[in-house]
């Protein structure tokens, strides 16, 4: 009796272990289907960690594509696509960010636009300040042309002089830095509020080094954190008790402060949390501007000053500008945005260096909803993980020629086709599969200032 008692035991056991290790390794899972990095993803992501740790999560990536296509899981319940399909149903659609976000963004313990997970949410948050970024306010905007004047005639110009009279050498990331801080406070906090780093060296090295330390997504920032707070408050302050509010109102923040303050009257928002949350949207754009602007400025340097008979023809296509970039008198007198959006030379460039050195080409991270996903034939269950990343997307040879090297005629090429001709065909498929920005609802919110001071800075 005993031994049937033991055999019966042994045999629930035996039938217990066998269930959970089938459902460990996920055999009757529509992820099973997929392509996998490696045999190991189904049951752990240790391989994909390890393999980064030693490749880079990007390289890892884009080999792990170009062998097994453009849908693979990563991991338990992670899979990565870089396709038109992905972009299109992934992040056109609109799906949540994962948890991850919240966890790597939140400044002050405040969400901001980046860290806010529910698509609902962010879109009506987004609301309240995609006007002061969209493109057409950027490129009619009287502020932001006094702004872009004052910086460039009393801070780069002068600060470029210098360096050549002196002989001394110049860091252009450094360089890069003090101006998109001197740029994106203007915006955001109003002219007379904005940062002077390019005339204040000394005071501004600390912040240099925080931000070279702080390169990491949950890396902190006490120092600029500190000053964004400060500035949010004395703005808020100023338009409060102000008479004439409207030389406040273009400013980003006050936007913001608006449109939280209505929150809080209606009950959804307590009133402590307006200014912090404000301070923690500004101090993000502050952080992204900083992530993104010095880094593509600075590769396109690097890359100009490798090609002497570039350089030329830049200066040769800005000076068919009726609006020259220094006036009569030593006045600065800048084009409209609009016309430096058509010249070719310099959106080649941009689009290039955007293209090969992509500020953020990590994992962009989306969660499946509870419907599910259909995806390149295949079904992603709900809650997987599935993320794009800009690196991948950028080199794929079918799309730009010669993927790894920096060169802007592939765009330049393409310009003066015909209208129904293949190259403009081609060059419509690049313009698609650049994502340096992201697409979609949550599509970065800066990116037409992005590069509108990018092309002032030439």
């Amino acid at each position: 009796m005993t031994i049937y008692l033991w055999m019966s035991v042994l045999g629930s056991t035996s039938i217990w272990f066998v269930y959970h290790l089938l459902d460990s390794l996920d055999l009757w899972s529509p992820l099973s289907r997929l392509p996998a990095a490696h045999w190991s993803v189904r049951i752990t992501s240790r391989w994909f960690k390890r393999a980064c740790a030693s490749n880079g999560e990007l390289k890892t990536l884009h080999a792990t594509h170009q062998v097994l296509g453009p849908i693979v899981r990563i991991g338990p319940r992670e899979v990565s696509v870089v396709s038109e399909e992905g972009l299109a149903k992934v992040y056109t659609s609109g799906l949540d960010k994962s948890e991850w976000y919240a966890q790597a963004f939140p400044i002050y313990g405040m969400p901001n636009l980046v860290s806010t997970l529910s698509h609902k949410t962010h879109a009506s948050m987004r609301r309240m300040i995609a006007g002061s970024y969209g493109r057409s306010h950027l490129q009619h905007a009287e502020q932001l042309q006094a702004i872009s004047a004052r910086i460039i005639q009393d801070g780069l110009l002068p600060n470029l002089h210098r360096r050549v009279q002196s002989a001394e050498p110049t860091n252009v990331m450094e360089l890069s830095e003090c101006l998109a801080m001197d740029f994106i406070t203007g915006h955001i906090f109003g002219d007379t509020a904005g940062t002077d780093f390019l005339n204040e060296n000394s005071h501004c090295k600390p912040y240099i080094y925080e931000w070279r330390r702080a390169s990491g997504s949950f890396a902190k920032r006490p120092l600029t954190e500190a000053l964004v707070l400060e500035k949010c408050r004395m703005v808020i302050s100023n338009y409060e008790c102000s008479r004439d509010k409207r030389e406040y109102q273009r400013s980003v923040v006050i936007q913001l402060y608006k449109g939280l303050s209505d929150y809080a009257e209606q009950g959804r928002l307590n009133t402590t949390e307006v200014i912090p949350r404000c301070a923690s949207e500004m101090a993000d754009h502050v952080i992204a501007t900083l992530a993104t602007v010095p880094v593509i400025l600075t590769y396109l340097f690097y890359q100009l000053c490798r090609r002497g008979e570039l350089q030329d023809s830049l200066r040769a296509e800005l000076r068919t500008l009726t609006s020259p970039a220094v006036g009569h008198d030593d006045v600065t007198v800048l084009s409209e945005p609009a016309i430096l959006d058509e010249l070719p030379l310099l959106d080649a460039l941009v689009m290039e260096t955007l293209r090969l050195h992509a500020p953020n080409p990590a994992r962009l991270r989306r969660v499946v909803p509870s419907a599910g996903l259909n995806l390149h034939g295949y079904f992603i269950p709900p809650d997987t993980i599935i993320s794009s990343n800009a690196y991948c997307l950028h080199r794929n040879e079918e799309v730009f020629a010669r993927p790894f090297e920096w060169d802007p005629t592939k765009w330049r090429q393409l310009e003066n086709s015909e209208p129904q001709s293949t190259d403009t065909s081609k060059l419509r498929k690049m313009r698609k599969w650049l994502w340096a920005f992201g697409s979609g609802p949550r599509i970065c919110v800066g990116q037409h200032l992005a590069l509108q001071s990018r092309s002032r800075a030439q």
